[in-house]
């Protein structure tokens, strides 16, 4: 008998927390015993990522369900103004959320009857998250679903925030209709342990995972002389990536590497007005949005990944120590688990520009030492973060809940 796997996503943007969900989707269409769907809520942002990324022969199926964003959006887009500032204000302030949540828990408690799936698998960028996420372990349970796994990609928010106050209910109640939390890193498991109240039993942490394609060089010619250091960072542009102390190491350093900031997002005009009032704009190429990172860090001597907070488990530390090479990185949650300080790379403290600038000076001053760690970076990866390994914890995971 084939085991019928619901798997639904909901994030505003294609980040690093879809990968592993791509890679599970595609281990799900090519299992002889598994009849999977996947489901989405379509954002204008998630789309064009899902699209370069869905797995050949997985079939998406997109679902228009009520979210407040979705409102504003459609209603102000990018417009300020007194009008705009009310429109925003009047969606912190007004039930939306939960008429949101409500009519969503509706609609997917049908979709579920109708499927009626053994696994509810949820895929969350955070926790709260996408409110079709929390609708969708609701509809899980009343629709008959006993084993739903709810999968939270970053830290949790406490209840340190007015907004947060509201949400308690029904973070308790979500807490009694899961069946078990997914965290990609320890650090996130400890933090959303702690803002649930939850029991050891009820999470468990498996890490996350790319397909190598490392191999798979492609090309990307920065037009440098041979042998020009290139270091790199691949990120959302946003302020919690940290790119502004990356800068100000730069004006610190004593080597002088090309600096390539791929990404898109909110901080890119600021981000380029930032690099040139430090002096460092001749150094640094912003790349934009790039589908395929693999070229990129095949050229590049080391990965930096300068984040100053709301950090769980980066998919492109893993995609770098796939392609052995040696990772900088802040000392923040998840990256403590995956980088190994002087042997895969570097740790930092985060907002530190000092340190930052010693330990990029440290890693490239030695192309012996790069090779090294890079390869101690690669056996990292085939250790604990291959496609088999996190595949097979998670059909663990959906065995041990079926039985």
């Amino acid at each position: 008998m084939k085991r019928r796997i619901h798997f639904h996503t909901d994030n505003y943007w294609f980040s690093g927390s879809e990968t592993t969900l791509m890679v599970l989707l595609d281990a799900a269409w090519h299992r002889t015993d598994v009849e999977p769907v996947f489901t989405y809520r379509p954002w204008p942002e998630y789309d064009p990522g899902l699209r370069a990324r869905l797995p050949e022969g997985v079939v998406a199926r997109p679902l228009e369900l009520p979210d407040p964003e979705a409102f504003k959006t459609r209603v102000i887009g990018e417009r300020e103004g007194a009008v705009a500032r009310a429109v925003r204000g009047a969606g912190r302030v007004l039930p939306l959320r939960k008429v949101s949540l409500a009519l969503d828990i509706q609609r997917l408690t049908r979709l579920f009857a109708e499927t009626q799936p053994d696994v509810v698998h949820i895929n969350n960028g955070g926790f709260p998250g996408a409110i079709s996420c929390t609708a969708a372990a609701f509809a899980a349970r009343r629709a008959g679903v006993r084993s739903v796994v709810y999968v939270v990609n970053n830290l949790a928010h406490g209840y340190d925030r007015v907004g947060r106050w509201a949400d308690w209910p029904v973070d308790r109640r979500l807490r009694g209709v899961v069946a078990r939390f997914v965290t990609g890193s320890e650090a996130a498991g400890r933090r959303l342990r702690g803002v649930l109240d939850l029991d050891a039993g009820s999470l468990k942490v498996i890490n996350n995972t790319v397909i190598d394609r490392s191999g798979d060089e492609g090309v990307f010619d920065l037009e440098l002389p041979q042998g020009e250091l290139v270091i790199g960072v691949v990120a959302r542009l946003e302020p919690r990536k940290g790119h502004r102390v990356l800068f100000d190491a730069l004006t610190r350093m004593q080597a002088r590497p090309t600096v390539v900031i791929a990404g898109e997002g909110p901080e890119r005009a600021a981000l380029e007005s930032a690099a040139q009032a430090r002096g460092v704009a001749d150094r640094v190429r912003f790349l934009g949005h790039c589908s395929d990172v693999w070229p990129i860090l095949h050229r590049l001597d080391a990965l930096v990944l300068p984040s100053i907070g709301l950090e769980d488990f980066p998919i492109v530390v893993v995609e770098a120590m796939a392609s052995a090479r040696p990772v900088v990185a802040s000392r923040v949650a998840g990256t403590v688990e995956q980088v190994v300080d002087g042997e895969t790379g570097r740790l930092v403290p985060p907002g530190d520009p000092a340190a930052l600038a010693a330990a990029l000076d440290d890693v490239l001053r030695d192309a012996a030492s790069r090779r090294r760690m890079g390869e101690a970076g690669r056996r990292r990866y085939e250790e604990r973060y291959t496609p088999a390994r996190v595949v097979g914890n998670y059909w663990a995971l959906y065995d041990e809940l079926a039985s």
